[in-house]
């Protein structure tokens, strides 16, 4: 015990204050009263306790505390765990118990209080209650990780001496467990379940192959087969479309991890979006036959398109119309014009003929007999034809009412200053099938209205206006649903002034005339759509996958601008349980590809969108549909991972025992009890008692004074 000031300094104050009381009582009561000898001795006390909480004593106690020593042990309950080929699952469990037992015993030494504690782990980790021979080994993936993280968790009078992990080291999900194990300051002992020689599997890894071919091109399709365990036989890999075998192959798989690739090439002689199956046959001893079986699809584009355009009166605009069709060489154009009555060439190969688009140019006029318009709706019904209308001098408006409901427009609800020119904007936030295209209107020269008209069907949306008080569609574009057909829509585009083919011939210079050309074989590649029904090309790279598996996304998109580009690309998914997930797709520079991934955490039918920023979507009508089933995702590696285990244990400075020796690790254990020892400063100014005392006093001598009617 020591004291913060010198003695001699405490020494002076003791006497000065024995001597200041002294002298005032004593001038008081002349020593003879008692009660005032109680008040003498109560100040004094108070004055030399104040002494030495101004001295502010301090000394060390001592004291220990026994931490019992503990041990954790993890069984793996995992579906791997239980199909391996040397063990069968009652074997398994039953070693569990024994390694239970063999720990168990220890804990009969009482110099050592052993305290065990058992856990099981798949997915997460659980606390094991009851024998190990009540496990159902059923878990369908493995966290090692999370048994590393959960390991060191302890009671505050519990001393951590070790951990047991039993399993096959096969870590589906989770971190990399050997980096896991770094956390870990005991050492953890591993026991192996299995063999090191991985099961027998054949099973797909990858099917390499086109998201959008053109009819008649050839395919290539590039299979990538993964083999392992001992093999010696071989597989027939084939290839079928709607139960009809393109094509078939025999390989001889080398296990023991080997892969080889398996090319197939096959005409797309269908237009639509073709399904494919590529099969591989099982071998002996195979369990996991689901990875057997892939299945991809490929969106087939027509390699022609008719275009039949119909020209009421020629004009201006027709001359650009030519122009902008020439321009792509996929379209195929029958130009049909009147002259007087008549047409050329006759307008009877029009009716015989099927297009994929009808252009109505300067259309109709006052010579257009009425039946036209209920002939073309028929026509019109009988398939997915596009149509656009592009109004012109000739143009009689009071016929084109008859025609409006195969565009989905209406009549237009304001008055429009006829023959005044107007600048043209574009319409912000509209459905625009050509938002990939980036058009300044602002550099054209203003344009008249021809025609009042506007949307009258929801699919139908103005993309583009004449600016005025109130302003005027100039282009509507949409889909509106078949005649016939009504689960069908078909495309429709609507160019309301008559002053087209000033955009190209008057021009602010070549860079504009080449842009709105541009924008026009845009628009006639959309309307056929020449690049697919959709603007964009995703598929799955399976159709249906397993809990806790990485399920991927790849496609294209035709084009893109720079703000959409800058704005991004999502992979929306949507789960009836688990609710909306948003996956960032990212663009492989290599390959030109869109590709995004998640683990799929929960079984069920999907459905997912591909978008562009804030894009909105239909939650009726998903871009596609995917299945995660229930899952054997943990018997594509049943097979012991030897090195993830000794890497474990070696971080950790524990031991690897293989099944066979799994009681030997009872040998390894270092168990012992450690007890703690701790040393504590105690500050006489902090000491509860002394300040206790302290306050007694002076409540003391506070009360006798008090009660003598003393101040």
């Amino acid at each position: 015990m020591s004291p913060v000031i010198p003695f001699w300094l405490l020494l002076i104050l003791a006497i000065v204050a024995f001597l200041f009381v002294r002298l005032s009582y004593g001038q008081q009561t002349g020593n003879s009263d008692r009660v005032h000898r109680l008040l003498s001795f109560f100040r004094l006390s108070v004055f030399l306790l104040i002494v030495l909480l101004a001295a502010n004593f301090q000394w060390v106690r001592t004291g220990s505390l026994s931490r019992r020593p503990l041990i954790k042990i993890f069984f793996d309950n995992s579906v791997s765990a239980g199909y391996h080929q040397s063990i069968s699952k009652q074997s398994l469990v039953n070693g569990y118990q024994e390694i239970l037992n063999a720990v168990s015993e220890l804990t009969y030494d009482e110099s050592i209080d052993l305290s065990i504690e058992v856990f099981t782990f798949g997915e997460t980790v659980s606390t094991l209650s009851g024998s190990p021979l009540g496990m159902g080994v059923n878990e369908s993936s493995t966290n090692l990780s999370a048994v590393l993280a959960s390991s060191s968790e302890v009671a505050g009078d519990e001393e951590l001496n070790g951990v047991i992990i039993v399993s096959d080291g096969q870590s589906t999900v989770g971190a990399d467990p050997v980096s896991s194990a770094g956390g870990v300051k005991v050492p953890v002992y591993t026991v192996g379940i299995g063999e090191p020689l991985r099961m027998v599997d054949v099973r797909i890894n990858s099917v390499k192959v086109p998201i959008v071919a053109v009819r008649g091109e050839m395919v290539s399709a590039e299979v990538t087969i993964e083999s392992f365990g001992e093999i010696d036989q071989r597989v027939h890999v084939s290839l079928e479309k709607g139960g009809s075998l393109l094509g078939t192959q025999i390989v001889a798989p080398g296990g023991k991890g080997s892969s080889q690739i398996v090319r197939f090439q096959f005409e797309a002689d269908q237009v639509g979006n073709e399904e494919y199956v590529i099969q591989v046959s099982s071998v002996k001893d195979e369990i996991n036959i689901d990875n057997n079986r892939n299945s991809f699809s490929i969106n087939v584009l027509k390699d022609r398109f008719r275009v039949a355009l119909i020209t009421g009166a020629p004009s201006f605009n027709t001359r650009f119309l030519k122009l902008a069709l020439e321009s792509e060489p996929k379209l195929s154009v029958e130009h049909f014009i009147q002259r007087m009555n008549e047409w050329e060439p006759a307008i009877a190969n029009f009716w015989r003929q099927s297009y994929d688009l009808i252009i109505l140019d300067n259309f109709p006029t006052s010579t257009i007999p009425s039946r036209w318009s209920t002939d073309l709706s028929r026509k019109l019904g009988r398939g997915k034809t596009a149509i656009a209308l592009v109004a012109g001098e000739a143009l009689v408006e009071d016929k084109l009412l008859a025609y409006l409901p195969i565009f989905g427009l209406q009549p237009f609800g304001e008055e429009i200053g006829f023959g005044s020119q107007f600048s043209v904007e574009a319409v912000p936030g509209s459905n625009d099938p050509m938002k990939f295209f980036e058009l300044d209107w602002s550099q054209f020269p203003p344009l008249s209205p021809k025609i009042s008209v506007e949307p009258g069907s929801e699919g139908m949306t103005t993309t583009a206006q004449l600016s005025t008080l109130s302003p005027v569609p100039l282009i509507i574009t949409g889909k509106i649903p078949s005649f016939d057909q009504k689960n069908q829509t078909v495309r429709r585009s609507v160019f309301t002034s008559a002053d087209l083919w000033h955009l190209y011939f008057r021009g602010k210079g070549a860079e504009a005339n080449t842009a709105v050309k541009d924008y026009w074989a845009s628009l006639l590649r959309w309307l056929v759509a020449m690049s697919g029904e959709e603007d964009r090309y995703f598929r799955m790279t399976k159709s249906a996958f397993q809990r806790g598996e990485e399920v991927m996304i790849e496609g294209t998109f035709p084009r893109l601008n720079t703000k959409q580009l800058q704005e991004g690309i999502w992979w929306r998914i949507l789960h009836p349980d688990m609710g909306e997930t948003l996956v960032p797709l990212t663009k492989e520079d290599a390959s030109e590809m869109w590709k995004g991934s998640f683990i799929a955490a929960e079984p069920g039918r999907y459905q997912y969108w591909t978008l562009m920023g804030d894009e909105q979507f239909s939650i009726e009508e998903p871009h596609g549909i995917f299945l995660v089933e229930q899952a054997l995702l943990e018997l594509k590696n049943v097979y012991l991972d030897k090195e993830s285990l000794e890497g474990i244990s070696e971080s950790t400075g524990g031991g690897y025992m293989p099944w066979s020796e799994r009681l030997n690790l009872i040998d390894r254990l270092s168990i012992k009890s450690r007890k703690e020892v701790f040393s504590q400063t105690v500050d006489l100014s902090h000491w509860p008692p002394f300040l206790i005392l302290l306050v007694v006093f002076l409540a003391a001598e506070w009360a006798l004074r008090r009660g003598r009617g003393l101040q």
